[in-house]
């Protein structure tokens, strides 16, 4: 497909995606997204080994401190972002994963302390999973490997 000026429309739309301020905004991000990513699946790993072992007492503390360490980073590394026309609607989706890990965590923390107040911390987290997977589809260079269908990989193909 072409435009008014001879040019194709797909160079125009890698050209928009790319210019020099996105592309400085996405190499601020990348560390920003990582660590919520990173955190995102420490805290499923979590309620993983939660749902397992059906007791609070076998939950290792030391990655759910990690994982609220990188919760804190990104959203420190996240205010210091500032978002271009370009990249908004990945920065939106940004803000959301970093807002709904910290609820995550926190729920997490309350079902730990056995606190009457504490609520389901797989929603925020399933929320802020699906919040990264959008940004993904944002901006080139933020990726998230979806493994609904790994075990796929597994079966004999059946050749008919």
């Amino acid at each position: 497909m072409r435009n008014e000026a001879g040019s194709s429309t797909k160079s125009i739309r890698l050209a928009e995606v790319l210019d020099d301020e996105t592309s400085a905004y996405a190499i601020s991000a990348q560390a920003c997204f990582e660590k919520f990513h990173g955190a995102a699946n420490r805290l499923a790993g979590l309620l993983v080994l939660l749902a397992i072992a059906k007791s609070r007492l076998v939950l290792d503390v030391e990655i759910q401190a990690a994982a609220a360490d990188l919760i804190k980073a990104g959203n420190d590394e996240f205010r210091a972002l500032r978002s271009t026309p370009r990249s908004q609607h990945f920065h939106r989706h940004l803000a959301n994963a970093g807002n709904l890990l910290r609820v995550a965590i926190e729920h997490i923390e309350r079902t730990l302390a056995g606190s009457a107040s504490a609520r389901d911390p797989l929603v925020p987290l399933q929320a802020a999973w699906s919040e990264l997977k959008d940004a993904s589809r944002c901006l080139p260079g933020f990726e998230v490997v979806d493994f609904r269908h790994s075990c796929c990989a597994l079966h004999k193909t059946v050749i008919s």
